[in-house]
């Protein structure tokens, strides 16, 4: 007999316990998966962000649940420009809303002029007028728009009768920027958003370029020291920080995962200490005939393995699926897709290998300190 048969033959002898103990390995793994996927995946989205228009760095609201709630008075644009190191400013608006029966559409509002508008690289027709927007390409086939059509987008009446309305909005251009964020959305001129949304007078984010040769994270803690309220963010990192649900739900996730992973090593560790007692008979005549101690233990620690490869299996299946319904179902912050790395991946791997590991030792210690004789005369 192989010595994969032999594992898989010691695993089926108590199939349920077996299975039971995968599966709540297979728990932990699969919050590891989810949870790294998503923290990729909110840096995904905040890099994003915070170079909309090619810029350097954003300024966002201090202590918003998310980057895109953010608000900020767009006539703080002229004091930022006067800041050392400052090359130029552009207030830009994000604004998810509904387009048509695509519920989750990023507009993009950006003031004609600004240098976000100026890069924005038309691929067909012209720049937007005050009633109409341009599309990405990404966005032009999951809305099946074309050009010279019209999208109907929701917004907000203005005081006092604050209610939804809609408005249609030709389609003048598409636009590609790369960015899968901007190219699955789209941009019109910033006082027509403005107004759509009910937000005269206010940006999401000013977006800023700084002089060449000043380093970007010194100009945003000048601008951070002098102007309360206003939170520079220039790279991925901070912005995971600032985003208060995202950081909330991985944090908890963490614990959840610390706890997931000393259950699911309680749990290997009791069904092999209960497999080696049931085997205590058996263990006593492979040593009888001569297997050292190190194969008795390379056995039950295979066999711990065996289980937590199993639950590896079932794990990134759950991690990949809890992961699509934390981003689907407005869980997290608005945009983030979860992002699966083999990093992601191996890190399960890891996870499930190591709590194999942990469980094996005691009963590895049980199993090779049996004497034979001893052993052998036990029921």
């Amino acid at each position: 007999m192989t010595w994969a048969k032999l594992i898989r033959k010691n695993l089926l002898r108590r199939p349920m316990r077996t299975a039971l103990t995968a599966a709540g390995v297979s728990i932990g793994v699969g919050l590891i998966v989810a949870l790294l996927s998503i923290t990729n995946g909110v840096a995904n989205t905040a890099n994003q962000l915070i170079h909309l228009g090619r810029a350097d760095f954003g300024l966002f609201q201090s202590g918003t649940t998310d980057l895109t709630k953010s608000l900020l008075p767009q006539s703080l644009e002229p004091r930022i420009k006067k800041e050392p190191g400052v090359q130029e400013v552009a207030g830009i608006e994000l604004y998810v809303t509904t387009v048509d029966k695509q519920t989750t559409f990023l507009v993009l509002g950006m003031q004609p002029g600004q240098f976000p508008w100026r890069r924005l690289v038309l691929v067909h027709g012209r720049l937007p007028g005050q009633n109409e927007i341009v599309v990405g390409d990404g966005a032009l086939s999951s809305l099946h728009a074309k050009l010279g059509g019209t999208l109907k987008i929701k917004g907000f009446s203005g005081a006092p009768a604050f209610q939804s309305i809609t408005r249609s909005f030709r389609v003048a251009g598409v636009y590609h920027t790369g960015d899968p964020s901007e190219d699955s959305g789209g941009v019109m001129q910033l006082s027509a958003l403005q107004k759509l949304s009910n937000h005269p007078g206010e940006v999401t984010t000013i977006a800023i370029t700084v002089t060449p040769g000043r380093p970007s994270s010194q100009v945003a803690k000048e601008i951070a020291s002098t102007i309360p309220g206003i939170l520079p963010v220039a790279e991925p990192g901070q912005a995971v920080k600032v985003d208060t649900q995202s950081r909330l739900l991985i944090s908890a996730g963490w614990i959840f995962s610390l706890l997931a992973l000393i259950v699911g090593g309680i749990g290997v560790m009791n069904t092999m200490a209960m497999s080696v007692s049931e085997r205590t008979r058996e263990i006593g005549i492979l040593r009888a005939i001569g297997w050292p101690a190190y194969r008795i233990a390379a056995l039950i620690v295979s066999e711990a393995l065996g289980i937590c490869l199993l639950a590896l299996g079932i794990g990134l299946g759950v991690g990949v699926l809890a992961a699509r319904l934390f981003t689907s179902y407005g869980l997290i912050s608005t945009f983030v897709s979860p992002d699966f790395t083999a990093g992601v991946f191996a890190w399960g791997l890891a996870f499930s290998l190591g709590v194999g590991l942990f469980g094996a030792i005691y009963p590895v210690v049980r199993a090779i300190r049996l004497a034979p004789v001893e052993a052998l005369r036990r029921e």
